[in-house]
């Protein structure tokens, strides 16, 4: 199975459209979206940046600068992972989206919360890829260009404890790039707003290579 990876597409749907273009040979057939559709948008706004995706399978998870409306829109269109987990193959997909309360957004969680819905979504998994729209803390992957860390304890607790195959995430578009943490492969997608994706192979073991406007 191969998946397309994006976030951060923060309302340039003319990189989507780009990006969908550039791999239309590949096939694909699933689209991880790890959020920030809008900028602070609502329903037309989220519609809007999901039209380059019709005709695609899709799992989807809001960020911080999304709104309730963006969440909702993908929970009406059954495409929505947040707080939810679903099985394609041999590969169980958990996500969770947002950002952290008292950060920028609109769409925030504690960390008790989300610590909580992550662990219960890995619980017995074994071929689990942990959707995030927040990097783990203190790792390469959550590095702001302020030099400050911004990720999630409980995201980086829950990849320690759970170990899933692969975590993917966003939110910190200068910090793409991936990290081992334990045995799991953690991946910052970047940031589609800067021309960046993800092509994502899930066979007996995961292989990915990155996609670059």
């Amino acid at each position: 199975m191969l998946a397309l990876v994006v976030s951060d597409v923060h309302g340039r749907t003319e990189n989507l459209e780009k990006i969908i273009k550039l791999i239309h040979n590949k096939g694909v057939e699933l689209i991880l979206l790890l959020g920030d559709l809008t900028n602070f948008g609502g329903k037309e706004e989220a519609a809007q940046a999901l039209k380059p995706l019709q005709g695609f399978a899709i799992l989807a998870i809001a960020g911080n600068l999304d709104t309730a409306d963006v969440a909702n829109c993908l929970e009406e269109r059954g495409i929505s992972l947040h707080g939810k987990k679903k099985r394609i193959g041999k590969w169980t997909f958990a996500g969770f989206g947002g950002g952290l309360l008292g950060d920028p957004g609109r769409f925030l969680f504690g960390e008790g919360e989300i610590r909580e819905s992550l662990l219960r979504l890995a619980e017995g998994e074994k071929n689990l890829v942990l959707l995030t729209h927040l990097p783990p803390l203190g790792t390469r992957l959550d590095l702001a260009g302020s030099g400050t860390h911004v990720g999630s304890k409980a995201v980086k607790q829950v990849v320690e404890e759970k170990q899933p195959v692969l975590h993917l995430c966003g939110h910190v578009h200068e910090a793409f790039g991936e990290q081992r943490i334990g045995k799991t492969t953690s991946i910052n997608i970047g940031a589609v707003k800067e021309g960046k994706a993800l092509l994502l192979f899930l066979g007996d073991e995961p292989k990915w290579e990155r996609v670059q406007l």
